[in-house]
């Protein structure tokens, strides 16, 4: 009734589920795939909490602020403008109060560090208490199981809930135990949302998926039927460890330039990606669609002179060598060739370079070592970090007759109906220039002394730009 009448919204049949439950329930799980609204139904029940409970404290939390403030907090304030109660309250930044006592009757924003150490996480929820208590955590897979220590101890009242939602991203972990563990999820009313069932789901997205990723993979059980992952033993990078990086906050050098990656199209279903990256931080991408080479190098070479980036490293296989040549001619400073076929540093531990990049993307999503973009495109479900980390998700390997890794090829993919991993790809070629990238496009004040234009291959470490490892350690 409050959703209805003082939000004015018409809910869903699995969100009806999810508002009924909460009056009456202490801890409640959602496990969820995309879309299905599970965001603004957690925003109703915030506000629904704040504003019929006098003093009412709500904390909410996610893996990374920036995820809390693009996914969760957005739709909190989204729906609170447009409610009956929007003269209530204040919004900020971090926190929404109440204008009769701002600092007893309160919602906020308290972020989690994946990087600091387990006792600096356990008191991310640490103190809170109060006779009307709620706490939400959202994408509650990727928030580091010591934040959840000082939760039962806050939940000591009457009026005292918790909320986890999310996609179960992982097959461990407390939101996993909530709806698995044998004698924990018995004391949490779960609820399970299939996004194929779901009416706010667009029937084109669980197809998309199927198409892109395949039924069987763990990026549709996750995304889709909101399961969670299988996670073989021929997968490469789980899924869990690409989403830590969506939305993480890195600090970049001073000095680290802005170069561009492309990864250019072989087939006619193909995308060629434009990738631009400083230091750890992927900035949002472009990308094209049936376009021959002379128009793709015209894109690159826009996007490169509108950011004003210091160079341009390109897949120069097959048809990116055109790519690569017609750039040449255009005398762009900072461009460089990239075969990923060549021979890798370390040949008895990678089959080749592509295979030494992906080992290398899949070591610093592991360590979250990376920020991806939570840009998202107009009609898209999923932000543009979430679609880098579903394809790396999506990559097998296996080892060579000598024992070094051997990553599954585009074409291996595509004979398994899957689409190419075409924007990590384009990772990996940004990949093979990030430790000594500053060296190879140095800042821009010494970059106009001395424009630079030549190409580097794997071994060729003789050269005075590349007498130096260009792996990550």
């Amino acid at each position: 009734m409050f959703a209805i009448e003082a939000i004015q919204v018409k809910p869903s049949t699995q969100q009806i589920e999810y508002l009924k439950a909460v009056p009456k329930s202490k801890r409640i799980t959602i496990r969820s795939g995309h879309g299905t609204g599970k965001d603004a139904s957690t925003a109703w029940v915030i506000l629904w909490f704040l504003c019929t409970r006098p003093y009412a404290k709500v904390a909410c939390t996610a893996p990374t602020a920036r995820q809390l403030q693009d996914i969760l907090w957005s739709e909190i304030s989204k729906w609170l403008r447009q409610s009956v109660l929007t003269e209530e309250f204040i919004i900020q930044r971090d926190k929404i109060f109440h204008k009769e006592a701002p600092k007893e009757w309160w919602c906020r924003a308290i972020s989690v560090s994946a990087k600091s150490s387990k006792e600096e996480q356990a008191e991310t929820l640490a103190g809170l208490h109060g006779d009307h208590l709620l706490i939400v955590v959202d994408e509650a897979s990727g928030v580091p199981d010591p934040v959840f220590i000082p939760l039962e101890g806050a939940l000591t009242q009457q009026d005292n809930k918790v909320v986890l939602i999310g996609n179960m991203t992982r097959a461990s972990g407390y939101f996993y135990d909530s709806h698995f563990h044998s004698t924990i999820n018995k004391d949490w009313f779960k609820l399970h949302w299939n996004s194929e069932e779901s009416s706010n789901v667009d029937d084109s997205f669980p197809t998309y998926m199927a198409n892109k990723y395949g039924r069987d993979s763990d990026v549709y059980r996750i995304r889709v039927l909101g399961e969670p992952p299988l996670e073989s033993a021929e997968t490469l990078i789980p899924l869990s460890w690409a989403m830590q990086c969506v939305g993480n906050e890195i600090e970049v050098n001073e000095d680290e330039p802005l170069y561009v990656s492309v990864d250019v199209a072989r087939y006619g279903d193909d995308a060629s990606i434009v990738l631009p990256r400083r230091g750890p931080v992927i900035l949002p991408w472009s990308t094209h669609r049936g376009i021959n080479t002379i128009n793709l190098a015209g894109y690159a070479l826009q996007d490169y002179q509108e950011m004003e980036a210091e160079g341009m490293a390109i897949d120069e296989i097959g048809v990116g060598a055109g790519v690569v040549d017609f750039l040449e001619k255009k005398q762009v400073p900072g461009l460089y060739g990239v075969n990923v076929a060549n021979k890798a540093s370390q040949p008895e531990k990678y089959y080749r370079l592509r295979d030494e990049l992906w080992l290398t993307m899949r070591e610093k999503c592991m360590k979250a070592q990376y920020s991806f973009p939570t840009v998202k495109k107009d009609g898209d479900v999923l932000s543009m970090g979430e679609e880098l980390a579903n394809e790396l998700a999506s990559v097998t390997y296996e080892f060579a007759l000598n024992g070094s890794f051997k990553i599954e090829s585009k074409k291996d993919m595509k004979s398994r109906g899957l689409a190419s991993p075409n924007i990590a790809d384009a990772l990996g070629i940004s990949e093979y220039f990030y430790n000594v990238a500053t060296r190879v496009w140095p800042r821009k004040q010494s970059a106009r002394k001395s424009k630079r234009n030549k190409k580097i291959y794997p071994g060729d470490h003789k050269s005075s730009q590349s007498n130096h490892s260009w792996m990550a350690v």
